[in-house]
């Protein structure tokens, strides 16, 4: 088992003041970030705390202290977790399945707003933020403007410290050891939920406080899915077996994709997973701080296309890592942006046709010269002769 990798006190401390720097820059009073379970960056950012069941927010105004909003039943959990000493429930913050808890004096968000009487509130975590709660706090702040400052700490979150990127770079190892219980264990007819299973406990043994997401293993038919959940169809040989396997540690996530193929592979299926690893590694090579990243997503995607294999084409072939497996920005023909030093990207490029798809991601830092590579483990046509 490693060494777990931790974010000491003084970090926490040093992103609040970064980002009451920012805020003040776009003369913000007052920021909320906002998080769910599945989706919990910005809060464990600032104070470390994941919610579970509930949700969570951190309150930053542009000077004093933060405040940690959680929910009704979480307060002894927040205490024991967070890195902010305040801490706040509300019944906003209170689970899905909206129980009353007779007799709760909580406070109001009127009560929590009167102490800051903000005229421009910023909320990070726009896109999810619930439209309940948004009238609520709308009701109790009536002359203030709320706007999207997921910008805001972007700015601040984007380019990782060496602390972050020591927890990366142990959630690439320990994600390593999840994908090689896999091959040591494979075998035609296991299913799929097996096989996530055995990835799954392999990392946490390891010293992963959790997946970074949930694990993959699609094969056969499901190999196509982008986005998917183990079922229990058996893999079988001669078939795409495609696996996402990634650890977090600290609350840092990191990924590996491989696609993996039992017994004799078809020539047409070995040609396209070996188009997809070229791919990958024409993206690794091309990923250096000053390069825009539009021009690394046309050379990638250009390739891809040169080799008849453009419609298969979906997205990519990078996006953000950190806090969460896949987070902004996404690395793209579009894209306007250059990379810069301590950027965290996985490279993911996906290719799916008819029947059969795989994912080749690695995960890499963004240096002046030659990226860092966080993994390149069995970065190589898996064909298994079992």
């Amino acid at each position: 088992m490693l060494d777990q990798c931790q974010i000491p006190l003084e970090e926490f401390q040093r992103r609040i003041q970064l980002t009451q720097e920012a805020m003040r820059g776009e003369e913000l009073d007052l920021l909320l970030a906002f998080s769910t379970e599945s989706e919990p960056a910005y809060v464990r950012y600032y104070s470390d705390y994941w919610p579970s069941f509930e949700t969570a927010a951190v309150l930053i105004p542009a000077q004093g202290e933060p405040v940690l909003l959680i929910g009704p039943e979480s307060l002894n959990f927040g205490k024991a977790r967070s890195k902010i000493d305040k801490v706040v429930q509300l019944m906003d913050f209170r689970e899905s399945s909206q129980p009353d808890y007779p007799g709760s004096k909580l406070p109001t968000w009127q009560e929590i707003m009167d102490e800051y009487k903000p005229k421009r509130l910023g909320i990070a975590g726009w896109h999810m933020f619930p439209h309940t709660i948004m009238e609520d706090l709308r009701q109790a702040v009536k002359n203030c403007d709320i706007l999207n400052a997921d910008a805001v700490v972007r700015g601040v979150c984007m380019q990782k410290s060496e602390n972050e990127l020591d927890c990366l770079r142990q959630a690439a190892k320990i994600s390593e050891l999840g994908f090689q219980a896999v091959l040591e264990n494979i075998r035609p007819g296991m299913t799929e939920v097996q096989l996530a299973g055995l990835a799954t406990a392999a990392m946490l043994a390891n010293g992963a406080e959790a997946t970074g997401y949930p694990v993959w293993c699609c094969s056969g038919p499901n190999s196509i899915q982008a986005i998917s959940r183990p079922t229990l169809r058996k893999v079988r040989r001669g078939e795409i077996i495609h696996f996402s396997v990634g650890a977090k540690v600290a609350g840092y996530s990191a990924s590996i994709g491989r696609p993996v193929v039992l017994g004799k592979c078809p020539e047409e299926t070995r040609k396209f997973m070996q188009v997809g690893l070229d791919a990958m590694l024409i993206t690794i090579d091309n990923m250096r701080a000053g390069t825009a990243a539009a021009d690394v997503a046309k050379k990638t995607h250009g390739y891809i296309r040169e080799q008849g294999y453009g419609h298969t084409i979906l997205y990519g072939p990078a996006h953000g890592c950190g806090q969460m497996e896949c987070e902004f920005p996404f690395l793209e023909t579009s894209s306007q942006y250059e990379l810069k030093q301590n950027m965290v990207f996985m490279v993911d490029v996906f290719l799916a046709e008819k029947d059969m798809g795989f994912r080749w991601e690695d995960g890499v830092i963004v240096r002046e010269g030659a990226a860092e590579e966080l993994s390149s483990y069995k970065r190589q046509l898996n064909i298994l002769e079992v």
